[in-house]
């Protein structure tokens, strides 16, 4: 396992994992625990422990399958970006509150790009994982709007016998505020007083 220096280490805070994993189905919360690490330049790492007792979607294969390991990447990808905010830490979320994070969590926050790679079968019953920040950007598409902001990050997870799934994926966190409606030039109103033409039975090809 790397060991990363950190500058400051926020312990498990059941009551926010709480928050953000409100959005999933009850037996769907696989993330029990996490503790985040910040380094000196804002970026997270997350690291947490997992359980999944039964598939939500498929009966038992014996280890953790892709569809979880995209779940759970979700998960832990939630739970980072929430603590950023609270705690205040990551620039490109800066102007954030708690309350923007729970209204942009599910509408705003999107994979663009995910890779995994299983090395072994992993024990779905209990395990556990790594997300890092890799690094961040923000850019504004229009002056008025949100700016979008783009993540690169990595992931893995292991079990008692050791490491068995990495990944890295690119996470694009889509501006708030929808672009303007954009308006095409008015068409001229008919004529209300006049009648209108009849079709010309040459163009349209009918008889009267």
């Amino acid at each position: 396992m790397t060991t990363l220096t950190a500058s400051r280490v926020v312990a498990d805070d059941p009551r926010l994992r709480e928050q953000v994993l409100r959005c999933y189905k009850p037996h769907c919360r696989y993330l029990r625990s996490a503790t985040a690490a910040f380094d000196d330049d804002g970026r997270i790492r997350l690291t947490a422990d997992f359980s999944i007792p039964e598939s939500c979607y498929i009966d038992d294969t014996g280890h953790l399958n892709a569809v979880e390991v995209n779940i759970c990447y979700n998960q832990m990808l939630y739970l980072a970006i929430a603590t950023c905010v609270r705690e205040k830490a990551e620039p490109v979320f800066a102007g954030w509150t708690m309350e923007d994070f729970r209204r942009r969590q599910l509408p705003s926050v999107l994979i663009a790009r995910m890779q995994s790679v299983f090395t072994r079968g992993l024990d779905a019953r209990g395990f556990s994982g790594e997300f890092r920040l890799d690094q961040a950007t923000a850019r504004r598409l229009r002056p008025s709007s949100d700016p979008l902001i783009s993540l690169s990050t990595s992931f893995r997870y292991w079990d008692q016998a050791g490491d068995g799934c990495h990944g890295t994926a690119a996470v694009a966190v889509v501006p708030d505020s929808a672009p303007p409606a954009t308006t095409s030039p008015e068409a001229p109103v008919p004529d209300r007083t006049s009648p209108s033409p009849s079709p010309d039975p040459a163009r349209t090809g009918r008889g009267l």
